[in-house]
């Protein structure tokens, strides 16, 4: 296939999720996952990759798969490499290994994380029961398991404990996987529950999940006819939850707005994507009681309250801003319904920076994050921006630029400090 005829099929690529295949009339030569296939595809009649210009040159057709989903796109491209085999994705992975996910034989079964299929895990030896993969992108696999995580809970603690533990808490882990002195009868109950969630996400990795859906609701149905209210809701919410994150297009890649300028925040924070939706967070305590936190959104420069969320600080008691930015922030990731924003705005310095950050890429989020706090020393405001040591200066920015983050910083203080205030108010009352 000549570049000119790449060009043309170009045109006729859908703007959407999904999967898209270079072949020829026998057999398939390349697989790959796109947000945007048609943007992603519009790149290669201008490679000057000589692997990928080969692979071109053999191909006689391109072929594109729709999907309602990235995280379906990822999945199908996992199940179409691992039963065509398609020579160029073994020749194109520039000696990058492949993803796995390995289910282990425990009692509780864990998740990990492989590029092998050994049995060797972190250089340790695991029980493997299965392993679901290929998968080529490690960053949208990771974010495709914290989602499906905060509906199908399951346990990474390294050790057990006598307390719950903190995913526990965040809805994240079913605790009693982990927990010591456990009364065996409740202890078996919770791990049916535990089997149950881990199948639905081998079954979901393994692009099953309509039957998954289906399987689930028939369970609802037969929950209901007996009475059993509770856990017919239950199922209920997770079949909503699971389908929202597949009904969302650009769970993993935050949707790219056409015809944006570039501004120069965008600029200087040196991000490829224009800034159009802006979340900032604040933290508001004393001395750790009612502790509260506050995310507002900002689309254009203006404030959109129908994403204005409050957070009632659960894990800690003491003042420590730190860990509970690390809270909020997991709880507001928890949540992949929500749209993702642009940028990430922190009211602190160093500290609040680098751990908004590494909760972000602990939980598999790749969005950029920056901190503002007064400069004392120059008398206005600075940024603090991961791994950059000098902080920018406010002033740096385009004076609307400016007025937009520190009217996004104050709105956030504002918000927290008004749940705060409701919090304290209500427990005075309570002693009153």
């Amino acid at each position: 296939m000549n570049l000119d005829r790449l060009s043309q099929l170009v045109k006729g690529a859908p703007r959407a999720p999904g999967v898209y295949v270079f072949g020829t009339q026998d057999h398939e030569l390349y697989i790959g996952k796109a947000a945007d296939i048609k943007q992603r595809i519009s790149s290669y009649p201008k490679t000057q990759d000589h692997r990928l210009r080969t692979m071109i040159s053999k191909a006689e057709k391109v072929e594109f798969i729709e999907t309602g989903s990235d995280i379906e796109a990822l999945i199908l491209e996992s199940q179409m490499i691992k039963n065509k085999r398609p020579p160029f994705n073994i020749m194109l992975r520039d000696d990058k290994q492949y993803f796995y996910v390995a289910f282990s034989n425990a009692e509780f079964p864990r998740l990990y994380l492989t590029h092998q299929t050994t049995g060797r895990i972190k250089n340790k030896i695991v029980d493997v029961k299965e392993y679901i993969g290929p998968f080529t992108d490690g960053t949208s696999l990771k974010a495709t398991l914290k989602y499906l995580r905060s509906i199908f809970p399951y346990c990474t603690c390294k050790q057990s404990h006598h307390n719950f533990c903190l995913n526990h808490h965040i809805g994240k882990c079913i605790g009693y996987c982990c927990l010591k002195d456990v009364d065996p009868k409740l202890k078996s109950e919770k791990l049916a529950e535990y089997k149950q969630n881990i199948k639905a996400i081998r079954d979901i990795l393994s692009g099953k999940k309509n039957s998954l859906v289906k399987e689930l609701k028939g369970h609802m149905d037969q929950a209901a006819r007996a009475d059993k209210f509770d856990h017919a809701i239950d199922l209920r919410n997770k079949i909503e939850r699971l389908q929202r994150v597949f009904d969302n297009a650009h769970v993993i890649k935050h949707s790219e707005i056409l015809k944006a300028h570039r501004s120069g925040l965008q600029t200087l924070l040196k991000l490829k994507n224009p800034i159009i939706r802006i979340e900032g967070y604040d933290i508001s305590n004393i001395q750790g009681t009612n502790a509260t936190g506050s995310m507002v959104t900002f689309v254009h420069g203006r404030a959109d309250k129908n994403f204005y969320r409050k957070f009632r600080i659960r894990t800690k008691k003491t003042p420590d801003d730190t860990a509970m930015l690390h809270e909020v922030l997991i709880r507001r990731f928890n949540h992949p319904e929500w749209p993702f924003p642009d940028l990430i705005l922190i009211d602190g310095g160093r500290g609040q920076v680098n751990t908004a950050a590494k909760t972000l890429k602990d939980m598999g989020v790749n969005l950029p994050v920056v901190g503002i706090s007064k400069d004392e020393r120059h008398l206005g405001h600075k940024l603090i921006v991961p791994g950059r040591k000098t902080p920018i200066m406010l002033d740096k920015l385009s004076r609307d630029e400016k007025n937009l983050l520190l009217w996004i910083d104050t709105e956030a203080h504002r918000f927290a400090i008004k749940y705060y205030r409701h919090l304290h108010q209500k427990k005075n009352l309570k002693m009153a």
